[in-house]
């Protein structure tokens, strides 16, 4: 079945997924129910003990997702409503498999009975099962259909267990819970166990810090809020991202007596423009005389350009939002709901 159709109005198919897109903590163990890590905060003085705790939560996360193309002659008049396997199959003049991968960060905030479950960005995971492409852009007979045929979630730094599979997630709020189900491990599963941020926590210029994986690289960066209030369930920084960033866990150094560190949310996306510009064809020769007029065959491509310093970030509040709307499902999954943030 084709569950989710989008019409491209380009001939090459392209996937772009996503905008590019302080205090010493204890663990505490229940001996009860096995290892659960949880990071509480003690000490608001000591940003680099608080942060190394904060870096044992986060996991590299990703995704490849693999299609079969199948192509279709200009003069076919195949309907949409009509295609089925047998269709594909016999009226394709060529099929070919390929990927397309997408890496961010998985941040974990829950572990139970070997259940680890994770939070990160819904442009992330969620590649479209059905891609169609039609000639004439887009407005003439169809010429391709690339049908998702699997798809794998990695999360690097977890011990051995069954796949990586996502429980809910929503594309508008950009939020997605994963989970995987560790098998008879042992091993000390850290999880993010901060007080969510409140709406009155997050002001202009309030200071936070960002930790995961932009391209592919553990670091952590800092930023001041912006546009803090309203109804969207995000907030502007100017911390720099990069791709692979999405997912990361944001936290804030409240003062107060005593201070405390809180979780402010998790970083979506950086702002991002797209650029067009005329490039040499495929057979083109790779040297080109600068001081010479190009007389070669010219095409078209797009790239985007990210704005840095001009970040979006999801609340926590909003991620509390969506774990209530999709208790069912979390349930269903084995989750217990009342351990998340406790």
């Amino acid at each position: 079945m084709l569950l989710k159709i989008r019409i491209y109005h380009i001939a090459i198919f392209l996937m772009l997924a996503g905008l590019v897109s302080c205090s010493a903590g204890k663990v505490a163990h229940d001996e009860s129910s096995g290892i659960v890590a949880q990071i509480v905060p003690e000490n608001p003085e000591n940003l680099s003990s608080e942060l190394n705790l904060l870096s044992k939560t986060v996991q590299k996360l990703e995704v490849i997702a693999f299609y079969r193309t199948y192509v279709f002659s200009v003069r076919n008049t195949i309907e949409l409503d009509k295609i089925n396997d047998s269709v594909l199959n016999v009226l394709s003049i060529t099929s070919q498999v390929s990927n397309q991968s997408v890496s961010g960060t998985a941040t974990v905030i829950y572990y139970d009975q070997n259940i680890v479950g994770m939070l990160t960005c819904a442009h992330v995971v969620d590649f479209p099962d059905t891609i169609v492409l039609a000639y004439n852009q887009g407005e003439g007979p169809l010429k391709a259909i690339s049908i998702k045929v699997r798809q794998q979630n990695y999360v690097n730094g977890l011990p051995f267990g069954e796949d990586v599979e996502v429980v809910a997630s929503d594309r508008k709020l950009d939020i997605a819970l994963l989970k995987k189900q560790l098998i008879d491990t042992k091993d000390f599963i850290p999880v993010l166990n901060y007080l969510p941020a409140k709406k009155n926590d997050l002001d202009w210029g309030t200071p936070v810090y960002v930790m995961g994986f932009p391209l592919g690289k553990l670091m952590v960066t800092r930023g001041l809020v912006s546009k803090p209030s309203g109804s969207s369930g995000r907030f502007l920084t100017d911390a720099l991202y990069n791709r692979g960033i999405s997912g990361s866990p944001v936290i804030t150094f409240q003062s107060g007596n005593p201070p405390e560190t809180k979780w402010a949310g998790i970083a979506s996306s950086a702002a991002a423009q797209k650029i067009y510009y005329l490039k040499p064809g495929k057979n083109s020769t790779e040297f080109v005389d600068m001081e010479e007029p190009y007389a070669g065959e010219l095409y078209l491509d797009r790239k985007k350009m990210v704005n840095y310093g001009v970040t979006y970030n999801i609340t926590s509040q909003a991620v509390l939002n969506f774990l209530k709307k999709n208790r069912d499902k979390i349930v269903a999954a084995g989750f217990d709901p009342e351990l998340f943030f406790k």
